[in-house]
């Protein structure tokens, strides 16, 4: 059995609890759930033109609401994106790590969106990351809301989100004074970003926001003391074009 067929047959057993797999090519499966169609793609070669093209057009005549592409290569996310757009398609394309495909249970759980982390000064804080891992920082984003600056950082699949407050207003200020630097909050993306904000708040749990998050998507936070100490957000699911400071 070669690679690409471990991988989709890992991928198949992983989705066939939870979705009607209504179609299957040679490396790509058709997951269906409450009337609405998911692309899942295992790819485990780089992009290149020809293959984004292929596989553009194959996501194209099954028209899904969203795609799905298991590659160790990051820049499959952006290649086919970009390529559906030039195409007149508008589709979610989200890339994951084969290393996490084991550990995804549907229902979907939600996806791990960020780690946000309070640092007193974002260029110490970036060296760091770039001699201890060897990454560098994507892009930077003055959030005037939030009296902050984030500076985004991939590390795998996972982006950790740095976070420096430059105004004395800052939540994340007052979280620097009383605990320092560390892990400030977790964030998730979900579906239905307004179904699940009126579920929790009619649960009872404490909600902060919504509001515009740092990268144009709309947040909430759920309290710390109703959700085991760590401060959650709850990022609304959906892709936005990067547009942030070099």
């Amino acid at each position: 059995m070669s690679e690409l067929e471990r991988e989709m047959k890992l991928l198949e057993s992983i989705l066939s609890p939870y979705f009607k797999i209504t179609k299957k090519g040679a490396d790509y499966l058709v997951a269906e759930k409450d009337g609405e169609k998911q692309f899942w793609t295992a790819k485990i070669n780089f992009p290149t033109p020809a293959s984004v093209e292929i596989l553009a057009g194959e996501v194209i005549s099954i028209k899904p609401k969203s795609v799905f592409v298991v590659s160790q290569f990051e820049d499959w996310q952006t290649a086919l994106t970009d390529s559906l757009k030039e195409k007149g398609f508008s589709c979610e394309v989200q890339r994951i790590s084969p290393i996490d495909i084991g550990a995804m249970t549907a229902g979907f759980l939600p996806f791990s969106e960020h780690i946000g982390v309070a640092v007193n000064n974002l260029e110490e804080a970036e060296k760091k990351f770039e001699e201890v891992l060897g990454v560098k920082p994507s892009g930077r984003h003055r959030v005037e809301t939030e009296g902050l600056t984030a500076s985004f950082i991939w590390v795998g699949s996972t982006r950790i989100e740095l976070l420096e407050p430059f105004s004395s207003d800052s939540a994340v200020k007052s979280f620097l004074e009383k605990k320092g630097e560390g892990i400030h909050h977790i964030a998730v993306q979900v579906d239905e970003f307004d179904r699940k904000l009126e579920e929790l708040k009619n649960k009872g749990y404490r909600i902060i926001g919504p509001r515009v998050g740092a990268t144009g998507k709309r947040v909430f936070f759920i309290h710390p003391k109703d959700f085991l100490g760590i401060l959650l957000e709850i990022v609304e699911k959906g892709y936005r074009e990067r547009a942030f400071e070099e």
